[in-house]
C-alpha cells in the first residue's frame, strides 16, 4: 500500500491485488479534513473540480444557506467545524423515527448477549439504540469492559439521493457511539465515501477513490456539532468530492457509489488503520429515512454480536 503523510491526512492507493483497488485520502480529525480541503486550489484538479462549481444548496443539504448568493462548494465545505443547527435537526428527526423503528428488529439474541453479571449492571440493547434510559447502573460504578471499538459509515451516495437519507445514517452511528460509550465501550467514528470510475482513466492502475474522516475520536467525549458536520450530506457533496477528485483527472459525474461486500471492507479498515471495527456497508440503495435507519440500526445490532461476542466486527 502506498501512502504519504501530511499532517492528519494520509494519501496513496491500496496494491492493484487488494480487493477494492482504490486511491485514498484519509484525514484523522475534521480539522484536518476542513485544513486539506480549504488548501485545495483549482490548479490541484486536472480534471473536474467539485469544489469550483456553485453549490446547489437543496442537493447537498444547506437550504439553511439561502439567500447567500455565487456561493461556491469550496466555501460551504470551509464552514467545518461551525455550529450547523441544521444538522442537529436532522439528528433529532432521525432519533424520532429510529425509537418507531426499533421494534421491528428482533433484538433477541443480542439481548441475552448484553446481560453481564450482576455487580456490572445489565445493558438493554432496545433502549441502548433507542436512546432511553440507556444503561441501568447499579449502586457501583460500572465495571463494563473497556475496549477501543469503531464505527465506519457509509455517507457517499449516487445524485438522487436525498441528503437527509444520507444523514441518517451517520445520525445512526452517533447514536450508537454515545449510547455505546455509556455502556463502558471507548468508541470512535469515521466516515467514508467510495466511488468506481470517479477518474477518467486508470491513473496509476486505478479509476476508484476513497474518502475518510474520523468524525469521533475515541479518546474524546462526542463533540454533536463537529461530527454532525463531517459526517453530513452537504460535506461529502462538498469536501469529500474534493478529496476524490484531487487524485486524477476526475469525470464530471465522479463516478458512482455502490455497496461494498466483506472483502472490501476489510480493505477499508486497513486503509483508515483499525484494528477492530465494523464497517456499514449498505448505504447506496435506501431511498427514504426510514429505510436508511433500519438499515444502520441492523450493521450496528450485527457490530454489537460480535463485539460482546468475542467475534469480528
Amino acid at each position: 500500500m502506498d501512502s504519504t503523510n501530511m499532517t492528519g491526512i494520509r494519501i496513496g492507493k491500496t496494491d492493484a491485488d487488494s480487493a477494492l483497488h482504490t486511491h485514498f485520502t484519509v484525514a484523522d480529525s475534521p480539522g484536518a479534513a476542513g485544513d486539506f480541503v480549504a488548501s485545495l486550489t483549482s490548479s490541484d484538479f486536472s480534471g473536474y473540480d467539485p469544489l469550483g462549481q456553485t453549490a446547489s444548496l437543496g442537493w447537498i443539504g444547506r437550504e439553511d444557506l439561502s439567500g447567500r448568493k455565487g456561493l461556491k462548494r469550496r466555501d460551504v465545505a470551509a464552514t467545518l467545524g461551525d455550529y450547523v443547527e441544521n444538522d442537529h435537526k436532522q439528528i433529532a428527526s432521525a432519533s424520532s423515527k429510529m425509537d418507531s423503528l426499533i421494534d421491528s428488529i428482533d433484538l433477541t439474541a443480542l439481548k441475552r448477549a448484553l446481560v453481564w453479571s450482576n455487580s456490572r449492571g445489565k445493558v438493554n440493547a432496545g433502549r441502548l439504540l433507542a436512546g432511553a434510559d440507556r444503561y441501568r447502573r447499579t449502586a457501583r460504578k460500572s465495571l463494563a469492559p473497556v475496549e477501543a471499538v469503531a464505527l465506519v459509515v457509509p455517507t457517499g451516495a449516487n445524485a438522487g439521493t436525498d441528503p437527509d437519507v444520507i444523514f441518517a445514517r451517520t445520525a445512526v452511528a452517533l447514536a450508537a457511539a454515545e449510547l455505546l460509550g455509556e455502556a463502558g465501550f471507548t468508541v470512535e467514528v469515521w466516515a467514508y465515501a467510495y466511488s468506481q470510475g470517479c477518474l477518467i482513466s486508470e491513473h496509476k492502475g486505478t479509476r476508484n477513490t476513497l474518502a475518510a474522516v474520523r468524525i469521533k475520536d475515541a479518546d474524546e467525549p462526542l463533540n454533536m456539532a463537529v461530527a454532525a458536520s463531517a459526517g453530513s450530506a452537504w460535506f461529502f457533496r462538498t469536501g469529500l468530492f474534493g478529496m476524490w477528485a484531487h487524485h486524477g483527472q476526475a469525470c464530471s459525474s465522479l463516478g458512482h457509489a455502490r455497496d461494498i461486500e466483506s472483502a472490501e471492507a476489510d480493505v477499508i479498515r486497513d486503509v483508515i488503520g483499525l484494528e477492530k471495527a465494523h464497517v456499514m456497508k449498505v448505504g447506496s440503495g435506501q431511498r427514504s429515512v426510514e429505510a436508511a435507519i433500519k438499515a444502520g440500526v441492523a450493521d450496528v445490532v450485527e457490530a454489537l454480536s460480535a463485539w460482546i461476542g468475542g467475534g469480528d466486527a
